[in-house]
């Protein structure tokens, strides 16, 4: 045990641990555990009971079985072909431009999110249909990589998303509000991508197709828009309380089998075992993280760290302090997976935002889209490591291209910063007790 006089030094220890673990090559969820319990044996006031305690009660949410479930819906969509009828759809209304697929493969990504709530099952869904595409169209395996890549970030900020979900039962924020909050935000990046897709295509040598009729829109239109009408549903049922988030992820799961057994007669029995099997491996790592981190923020609590960072802050201005958090927790999520890291940063910086005055659904979407840029930068980088897979180039390749995508969510995020009503407005509106 450790001598009294040294106790004021466990909370830098708790960091301290930490940092080395990660550095060393442990996995996230396996160093928060072992930080822990680290305490234990220096702290004589902590036991190995509350932290078991803690680990229970870390999984004990309803809310969180929501996250396998659209993990699960995503993987169906997949399995059903689902993805190549919202790329067919997509295409009907943007393939008289020029550049129709870089376009595609954003609108595809907006509204592919608006199912999984995933953006790594974006860029596996959608990167394996168009980046193949785009390269036979003629254009270059960077860009189309890229966009990809960065596309498929809106899978975490366009509603229902998984990282909302688990921001809200960290937090205790409204998961409604969050879902709502997320909707401008994630089609103004949308809008920009659009915007920069067309700089890109114009040095591109790339066919241009005929405008699509009414008729071949309505043809097509059936069977996308099926698929994009669930957000609406999940949405819809969340906002007007018929539905829990975890019950709108099961309606979600429901859907994507009744679409794929008995609308579009692609789906098999063995197209489910392996969509579930490839569910419960990417989802258990995540889940397992969020384990570690309860002892984590537990212990973040117990130490008193945000009230001792508040004392050493002065700053007043809640926009500044929202600017030093952002820019935090975008270096963080660079390092980390985005669900253990808002684990760790949001038991601090939550309480540091509401003494500052800023609205916890406004500071829980900035959270989530910071922290969510690391998938499309290294040394983490999952999307676009799916994406420069699938187009057998090197992550490198790609990344200063993608790295100007990652500007404009940036110059967005900056928006949303000095602006909280471009999050706050629709909650405020269609749900009248919001405040």
């Amino acid at each position: 045990m450790m001598p009294t006089d040294w106790m004021f030094l466990l909370p830098w220890l708790l960091f301290g641990v930490l940092g080395i673990l990660i550095v060393a090559g442990v996995p996230i969820a396996m160093a928060l555990i072992l930080t822990a319990f680290s305490m234990i044996l220096l702290d004589p006031r902590l036991t190995a009971w509350v932290m078991f305690q803690r680990m229970y009660n870390g999984m004990d949410s309803f809310v969180l079985l929501a996250v396998p479930l659209f993990l699960l819906a995503g993987n169906l969509m997949n399995a059903a072909r689902i993805t190549d009828r919202l790329i067919t759809l997509c295409m009907l209304m943007v393939g008289h431009l020029k550049g129709a697929l870089a376009h595609v493969n954003v609108l595809v990504s907006m509204l592919f999110a608006g199912v999984s709530g995933s953006s790594t099952a974006d860029s596996a869904g959608v990167g394996t249909v168009l980046i193949p595409a785009m390269k036979r169209e003629g254009y270059p395996t960077s860009f189309a990589v890229a966009v990809t890549a960065a596309s498929s970030v809106m899978g975490i900020i366009i509603p229902p998303s998984i990282n909302m979900i688990v921001w809200g039962a960290l937090t205790n924020t409204s998961i409604a509000g969050l879902f709502l909050g997320g909707i401008l935000p994630g089609v103004m990046i949308g809008v920009a991508m659009l915007g920069l897709n067309m700089l890109f295509v114009r040095r591109y040598n790339v066919p241009v197709r005929q405008r699509a009729t009414l008729k071949e829109l309505a043809h097509s239109g059936k069977d996308g828009l099926m698929a994009a009408g669930i957000p609406v549903v999940i949405i819809g049922g969340i906002t007007l309380g018929i539905v829990t988030p975890t019950e709108a992820a099961m309606i979600a799961v429901l859907y994507a089998l009744a679409l794929g057994f008995i609308v579009y007669r692609e789906l098999r029995f063995h197209d489910v075992l392996e969509a579930s099997t490839a569910t419960v491996r990417l989802c258990s790592l995540s889940l397992f993280s969020l384990v570690g981190a309860a002892i984590f923020g537990y212990l973040i609590s117990f130490y008193q760290i945000p009230p001792k960072l508040m004392a050493g802050v002065n700053i007043t201005d809640p926009i500044v302090l929202l600017l030093i958090m952002t820019v935090v927790m975008l270096v963080i999520g660079t390092f980390m997976d985005s669900l253990p890291a808002m684990a760790i940063m949001a038991p601090i910086f939550q309480p540091l935002a509401m003494q500052a005055g800023i609205h916890p659904v406004h500071f829980g979407v900035i959270g989530v889209m910071a922290l969510g840029l690391g998938l499309i930068t290294p040394p983490y980088g999952l999307c676009l490591m799916i994406s420069a897979k699938i187009g057998g180039i090197p992550l490198l390749k790609a990344l200063g291209t993608t790295l100007l995508y990652l500007m404009i969510m940036l110059g967005v995020i900056l928006l949303l910063i000095v602006y909280p009503q471009l999050i706050l407005a629709i909650p405020r509106f269609l749900v009248p007790d919001f405040v």
